[in-house]
């Protein structure tokens, strides 16, 4: 079975968003191990004085036995489009450190940034990222139909920044753009990629 990860940013040696890290990585453990264990990322994590000044990925690699962690500078990667997949068998319920599935969709993004995959006429998310799309009106809802649960995604809800939505493929062009929304970015540190730039692919 191919290893899980748990992305997390840390900011000037802050671990964020941590309770909704915390609550995944018990969620999995159980479903995938039936271990009823209750990791404390705040106690797991130790930040190393390389990456207490900046924006930085920790990256924690685990299975049911073992843990280890990694940090790596972050900078975000621009993505100003976008090309839709058809996938109806991609399933990505967890984080895995195996990611061949999502890479071969990936590698169909022709001239484009990065893909959104569409699943059974479902928007899902991107390669690495779930999305959140902005209606006329200014309000920002996201796929209920998302593979993977994210974090950021799951505080957005909770704090009613963003709404949840069946949206089908065929609705886009209700939208006026999209963003990507994952451990390492927030909503407002993107900037919108206008629905124009979502080109179809068959």
């Amino acid at each position: 079975m191919s290893l899980l990860v748990e992305t997390i940013r840390i900011e000037n040696g802050k671990i964020l968003n941590i309770s909704f890290h915390n609550e995944r990585m018990i969620r999995t453990l159980y479903n995938i191990y039936g271990l009823m264990t209750r990791p404390e990322l705040e106690r797991i994590i130790v930040v190393p004085e390389s990456a207490r000044q900046g924006i930085y990925k920790c990256r924690l690699i685990y299975d049911d036995k073992s843990t280890r962690m990694e940090f790596l500078p972050y900078s975000l990667r621009p993505v100003r489009s976008l090309k839709i997949v058809f996938s109806d068998d991609i399933c990505y319920p967890y984080k895995y450190s195996n990611r061949d599935k999502i890479n071969r969709l990936f590698d169909m993004r022709g001239e484009c940034d990065d893909i959104l995959i569409v699943k059974y006429g479902r928007l899902c998310d991107t390669s690495y990222s779930n999305v959140v799309l902005k209606e006329p009106g200014g309000s920002w809802v996201t796929p209920s139909t998302y593979l993977l649960p994210g974090t950021r995604r799951a505080n957005l809800l909770k704090n009613g920044i963003v709404i949840e939505a069946d949206i089908s493929y065929n609705d886009l062009s209700k939208y006026i753009e999209l963003k990507l929304i994952n451990a390492m970015i927030n909503i407002d540190e993107t900037e919108g990629i206008p629905v124009s730039n979502i080109i179809a692919g068959f």
